[in-house]
């Protein structure tokens, strides 16, 4: 009867840890670009400047 007891407050728990996970997902795709794109705009001021 604990299991059925824990099942819900698991399956109400899901959903707000998967939303969660989705933002910080995001906010590490979007963290990524944005390093990415500034390597990619250092190097080529560099190429440029030379």
């Amino acid at each position: 009867m604990k299991s059925n007891t824990g099942s819900p407050e698991s399956s109400h728990s899901g959903p707000i840890a998967r939303e969660g996970r989705n933002v910080w997902v995001l906010t590490a795709y979007g963290i990524s670009g944005l390093a990415l794109f500034g390597i990619l705009v250092y190097y080529f001021s560099t190429y440029v400047t030379q």
